[in-house]
């Protein structure tokens, strides 16, 4: 029997996330590149934290957690790797072009493994070490041949991935125990996450020194972009709805299926969001550097699958 619910989910995951690179990209152009690319950033968790928010307020929408304020603490960690990973995400979007940008964001499961292992002594098999080969050489190789290559979009790209690697091993510290059940689910977690991080990127905005520009920014709001564009607010509401709705729709989809039926979807959306990119915004697409993107897009899937295809023996006591 065909799955209508779970077809939904991937469905609007792939579409949620294809649109909400295309809204994000058109409101950084119409906006000044990466310009204003915090208080972007800023707006963007806003408009989700909103969206949040009226569900627990409007009746019947969804339950609000029953949670205390030093459980609520105990998830500030994650915020704030959320709002590092979402910034960085939101800056190498902006500089550069979107799909070497996705490119890069390829490599997070090695800044996983490396962290993993460096910082919470995390193991990593030898079959996922092995995978990683292929995602780094397709990232070089794409590097390499990218037209529109800058050093801002490599380095953002790169700390969003290390962000995002954090966020995932303190997202297992605070879920253990109790937590999980106070919460009600990963939507009411990825919204307090949410919640966090548009609290924790207003400093961005001041240590970036984006709030000197404010009344600038101010006035490409009003007149709804820079000189020659238009479309500004809306498209960067937009990205900022589609960008909510995309993640939580993908934890939906990630208790409806196994880990690596997820991990083939995951796959798969990244190849969709590379190429539809770059066709919507006439981005370069040489040949290395698509041999890059597939030897990379790859690698990063045969490493979420490594150890189902490739389990490991365990020791004799």
């Amino acid at each position: 029997m065909v799955d209508v619910g779970l077809i939904v989910y991937l469905t609007a995951w792939y579409l949620g996330n294809y649109y909400y690179n295309i809204f994000n990209k058109t409101a950084a152009k119409a906006g000044g590149g990466s310009e204003y690319a915090m208080i972007m950033a800023w707006i963007q968790m806003a408009v989700g934290a909103v969206y949040a928010l009226a569900l627990w307020i409007l009746p019947e929408a969804r339950k609000a957690p029953a949670i205390t304020f030093t459980q609520v603490m105990k998830l500030a960690p994650v915020g704030f790797f959320t709002a590092a990973a979402h910034a960085g995400a939101v800056f190498s979007l902006s500089a550069g072009a979107v799909s070497f940008a996705q490119v890069i964001k390829a490599a997070e499961p090695a800044f996983a493994a490396a962290i993993g292992y460096a910082v919470y002594g995390s193991s990593v098999s030898r079959a996922k070490l092995l995978m990683l080969v292929p995602v780094i050489g397709g990232i070089c190789i794409a590097s390499a041949s990218e037209l529109d290559f800058t050093w801002a979009c490599l380095a953002a790209a790169g700390g969003a991935n290390v962000a995002a690697a954090f966020r995932g091993q303190e997202n297992k510290k605070a879920m253990a125990g109790d937590m999980k059940a106070a919460i009600g689910g990963g939507a009411n977690a990825y919204a307090i996450g949410t919640l966090w991080s548009t609290l924790l990127l207003i400093p961005t905005v001041f240590i970036t020194g984006e709030w000197q520009k404010m009344d600038a920014f101010l006035k490409v709001w009003e007149d709804d972009g820079l000189p020659g564009h238009t479309g500004f607010r809306f498209n960067l509401i937009m990205s900022g709805l589609t960008f909510y709705l995309y993640n939580e729709v993908s934890t939906l989809a990630l208790g409806k299926i196994s880990g690596v039926t997820h991990s083939v979807a995951n796959t798969a959306k990244r190849a969709i969001i590379i190429v539809g990119c770059a066709i919507a915004f006439g981005e370069s697409m040489s040949p290395s550097k698509m041999a890059g993107c597939s030897i990379a897009i790859g690698g990063t899937f045969l490493y979420a699958v490594a150890d189902d295809i490739l389990p490991q023996k365990k020791k004799s006591a």
